[in-house]
């Protein structure tokens, strides 16, 4: 059975450094024999959560936006990698965006009592790749915050992390000795058949 690989593209910037380690992460996916789904987020019309708790009837976002498009993907694609950079020590509102609107699983999984995988299935992966313009310590803190709880809704087991620090400028992400490798070697964990 191929696996199914969604990449989710968080970056404003096309062609930055969170692109780039995506696109590794992806190529190596692909190498594995993986089928890639990429969405880069903004392309898309993606609304706001508006708490409206509709989801809570049938776990369906009655917004008809381009997350339409997302959610058959975050349910049932076998591994996501998300890639998001840091802005103002968190993630940027687009890629949060998509996470607050991941309300509808939540609404499956904690209020309608239904699981979101088949019991006893493979365990679906997740990992996340992020470049910040700066050291401060914890400056991906909040950003792991938000993927440790998106995993957690979707039951998306962890595959990894390939963080970066000090990359802010176009094109510093290929300065980063290890970078590639380190994308490399989660797209084939995520990619690889299970």
């Amino acid at each position: 059975m191929t696996v199914t690989v969604l990449g989710i593209a968080g970056s404003a910037r096309r062609g930055g450094n969170t692109d780039t380690l995506l696109d590794w992460c992806l190529d190596a996916a692909r190498g594995e024999g993986a089928k890639i789904v990429r969405f880069r987020l903004c392309d898309l019309d993606l609304r706001g959560c508006r708490a409206c708790d509709a989801c809570f009837k049938d776990g369906q976002c009655i917004q008809q936006d381009d997350m339409q498009k997302l959610y058959p993907y975050l349910r049932t694609a076998d591994s996501i990698v998300v890639a998001a950079p840091v802005y103002s020590m968190g993630m940027p509102g687009v890629p949060k965006i998509m996470i607050d609107r991941a309300q509808p699983f939540w609404a499956l999984k904690y209020v309608l009592k239904q699981p979101l995988n088949e019991p006893g299935g493979t365990p679906r992966l997740g990992a996340f790749l992020c470049c910040a313009g700066t050291s401060l310590a914890h400056v991906f803190e909040g950003s792991q915050r938000n993927i440790r709880y998106l995993w957690h809704v979707l039951g998306v087991t962890s595959a990894g992390e390939v963080l970066y620090p000090e990359v802010d400028a176009r094109g510093e992400i290929l300065l980063q000795a290890g970078a590639k490798a380190a994308a490399e070697d989660i797209g084939v964990r995520l990619g690889r058949q299970r």
